[in-house]
């Protein structure tokens, strides 16, 4: 019995020694989204010149992997600066409100890439998020 109570408080002790996980280390076990849920931008950065015509900054849009990395992140905060976003990482569900939810965080991600609120790419550096966000169907 007592080897019992013995073991059982090493193990509670052992437990409350651990460190509390930090944010850093929340956000390093998400998974990355799945590419396949990012459809691929059509128009390339340094042209300056999106959908119709539209001006828009020679660094817009952004490096896919760049793009995907800062999606990531804020899928695991659940917001862009404090805006809340919905996306559901499990490629599977094709519905069509998933794919506006994933649209719409998409888009808020990029239009503020920079890191402050709405400084980033406009929507006509990537029509096929403008796209998705209103149909709701997803290009091959």
């Amino acid at each position: 019995m007592q080897f019992l109570v013995t073991l059982i408080l090493f193990f509670a002790l052992s437990a409350s020694a651990l460190p509390a996980p930090t944010e850093s280390d929340l956000f390093a076990r998400v998974t990355q989204i799945d590419p396949t849920l990012v459809p691929n931008f059509s128009i390339k950065a340094g042209s300056g010149v999106g959908a119709n015509g539209v001006a828009i900054p020679k660094t817009c849009p952004p490096a896919r992997a760049d793009f995907i990395s800062k999606l990531s992140t804020n899928v695991a905060a659940g917001n862009v600066l404090g805006a809340p976003i919905k996306f559901n990482t499990n490629p599977k569900v094709q519905d069509v409100q998933t794919n506006k939810d994933r649209a719409t965080a998409m888009i808020i991600t990029i239009q503020s890439f920079t890191g402050k609120k709405g400084v980033g790419c406009p929507g006509a550096s990537v029509p096929e998020l403008i796209s998705l966000q209103k149909t709701g169907k997803a290009t091959a």
